[in-house]
């Protein structure tokens, strides 16, 4: 599909749902509440559902300065966020101890992993975001391959009947500077939100660290009768990351860089056919650029070289569901997905001055069709329960099937118990099953594979003082892949499903309003990553009982902030990440080496200068890592010390 054809096919789609309410779009969290849209087919109130889900608000994690989407990652239970040293370094998340390739990330429902499941988190920032959801636990049966461990959901901001608009600038530490502007309205058509930012810095490495990033963001929904709602939003990221150091973490390169363009369009219609059946059309597509240069003298040369990577990939997809209500207050779910993914890239060198030649290409291209159906029913108040399933049907790999049941139940009043029991995949990347310069292809590559079961409790005495919620979790993982090394003549090597693993573990969570204009969240996660099973061809050095790296056993997060309406607000952040196993890679063979713990606290403010009836002026400060604490996500990878940024904000009402 050409971007062409991409935007015809959703120009004619929105021309079709002409009379539409939002009013009745009951996916809008903001006003909602507690209701999310990210663990299940059809919208539930979060204390119905049989999964854990967390739900980050925008607004509440702008007034704390928080500018990047990873940094808000870190309050979650079961979220370990490593970061590769400044500003910029590639990001990964892995929850609840799963591998970072496990975690569907979408913005406004539209995919956005890599083929294979990694996203990188570095360049995803906070402009224009409404809330984001997280689903730990297993999803594949709501979006298919990469969801095996949970699910984290971006939406942008959308309109307002009442039209406001803001700019911000704040600098600080590290030459960081930081500025944006949105805003959010309605006209004629629907609501609409908008936003643009730059972010840079020159990182926390003397040379060749600068990091840029611009983004900017769109909504527009359209409101025009009483017959459904439809959606569409855009969001695009360019940014350029300097970075001197090699694959040990020594800094040691003046002039290697890379840059990535990514676009996301998403639309999300939905109409009504009866009293009791919708229709709901999704359709997206997420397309990213990279180039990675650099000069430096190649291994056993002599005169400096310049090389150049260049790569684009895609996914397409659009789904059609409907969903019945019926008598029985149940409601059952049916649709179909249709997913095309694609990925080429090139290797490219030459003298210094000279024109580069290519040395190498790649090119792949697959398809998923998948169906599935969901029932979600209300056998009363107390009992809510989930019956879903789907299969997968890739033309790379084989048929897979996954299915969830879950079950929430009040056991007394103001208790409430919530159990899962679900099945997941992960789908191999292009680069393990095709042939590359340096492995022969693997065609008969098995996705990785999981099951899950999940137990927690959630009290409910009252809500609006203090909720706890607890967790036990049991992930086992089959199939994982591994690189095997190849032998003569050529070397090459390849992959195969060589290894299992277990990730189990405990969350705790407490929220409190104790005081008017206060409020705290504080959790506490245990997880237990550890490789379970090898088969005799692995060559690697995992072992079973062997933990899986940069995954922390313990780990919590606290969050105070007090605020007044149009007033001073103050919040705080503490984070603790405990010991962890890593991989040395300056020695060879490469040891296992375990990195300390640590805690890192930071500190946010805003006051207004004027009044904020019809806007203002407010400033803002904040301080990450207060204590200047020295920590590693990765062995010999420098983080950022104490960070102090400062700025203000100008709003206006229209």
């Amino acid at each position: 599909m050409t971007s062409k054809s991409a935007s015809l096919a959703i120009t004619c789609v929105l021309s079709a749902f002409t009379s539409i309410n939002v009013g009745a779009q009951a996916q809008d969290t903001a006003q909602l509440g507690t209701v999310v849209v990210s663990a299940t087919k059809a919208p539930r109130r979060a204390g119905t559902l049989s999964q854990a889900v967390t739900v980050l608000s925008g607004d509440d994690l702008r007034a704390r300065g928080v500018v990047r989407v990873s940094d808000a990652l870190r309050e979650v239970p079961g979220a370990s966020l490593v970061q590769s040293g400044s500003y910029g370094g590639v990001t990964s998340l892995f929850l609840r101890g799963g591998e970072s390739r496990y975690t569907k990330v979408l913005i406004d429902g539209v995919p956005v992993n890599a083929p294979g499941g990694f996203f990188d988190f570095s360049h995803l920032t906070m402009d224009n975001i409404d809330r984001i959801e997280i689903v730990r636990g297993p999803g594949s049966v709501m979006y298919g391959a990469d969801a095996v461990t949970g699910i984290v959901q971006i939406f942008t901001r959308r309109g307002s009947d009442q039209g406001r608009a803001s700019f911000g600038v704040r600098g600080g530490t590290y030459h960081s500077l930081d500025f944006d502007g949105d805003a959010v309205g309605s006209t004629p058509l629907g609501g609409f939100s908008v936003g643009a930012a730059h972010h840079s810095t020159d990182g926390v490495i003397p040379f060749n660290n600068e990091y840029r990033n611009g983004t900017l963001s769109s909504a527009l929904t359209l409101a025009q009768g009483a017959a459904g709602d439809a959606r569409v939003a855009a969001r695009y990221t360019t940014a350029e990351f300097h970075y001197p150091t090699d694959f040990t973490g020594q800094p040691v390169d003046t002039n290697s860089y890379r840059v990535q363009h990514r676009l996301t369009v998403g639309l999300d219609a939905g109409r009504n056919l009866a009293p009791n059946i919708e229709a709901r059309l999704l359709a997206g597509n997420n397309d990213v650029w990279d180039l990675t240069e650099d000069i430096a003298v190649p291994f056993g040369g002599t005169a400096p070289q310049h090389s150049a990577s260049r790569s684009r990939g895609y996914r397409r997809n659009v789904e059609g569901r409907l969903a019945f209500s019926l008598p029985s207050d149940a409601t059952v779910t049916v649709g179909g997905t249709y997913e095309r993914e694609h990925e080429n890239s090139s290797n490219a060198s030459g003298a210094v001055g000279a024109p580069t030649s290519e040395t190498d290409s790649f090119d792949a291209t697959r398809h998923t069709i998948a169906y599935y159906s969901e029932l979600l029913g209300n056998l009363s108040d107390r009992f809510t329960y989930t019956v879903a399933g789907r299969v997968d049907d890739n033309s790379d790999y084989r048929r897979f099937a996954t299915y969830r049941l879950g079950v929430n139940a009040a056991a007394v009043p103001g208790l409430r118990i919530r159990a899962s029991l679900s099945t997941a995949f992960n789908a191999p990347a292009f680069s393990q099953i095709r042939p590359t310069l340096f492995t022969v292809g693997s065609p008969n590559l098995r996705p990785e594979k999981s099951k899950s079961a999940e137990i927690g409790l959630v009290s409910d005495f009252r809500p609006d003082l203090i909720r706890l919620s607890a967790s036990y979790f049991n992930q086992r993982f089959s199939d994982l892949i591994q690189f095997v090394n190849g032998g003569p003549p050529d070397f090459l090597g390849s992959f195969a499903n060589l290894t299992g693993a277990t990730s189990n573990g405990y969350e705790a969570e407490i929220q409190v309003t104790p005081l008017k204009n206060w409020r705290g969240t504080a959790s506490y996660t245990v997880v237990n990553p550890h490789v379970t099973e090898v088969d005799p061809a692995f060559e690697g050095t995992d072992r079973p009982g062997d933990e899986l790296i940069r995954r922390p056993t313990h780990s919590g997060a606290l969050v105070v902030s007090y605020s007044r309406p149009r007033g001073m607000s103050l919040g705080t952040a503490v984070s603790y990440v405990g010991k962890r196993p890593d991989t040395d890679f300056s020695q060879f063979p490469s040891p296992r080496v375990t990195l300390p713990a640590y805690t890192k606290v930071d500190l946010s403010a805003e006051y207004p200068l004027t009044g904020l009836r019809r806007g203002g002026l407010t400033l803002n400060a904040r301080v990450d890592n207060v204590f200047d604490k020295r920590y590693e996500d990765i062995l010999n990878f420098t983080t950022p010390r104490r960070t102090i940024l400062i700025g203000g904000r100008a709003s206006a009402l229209f």
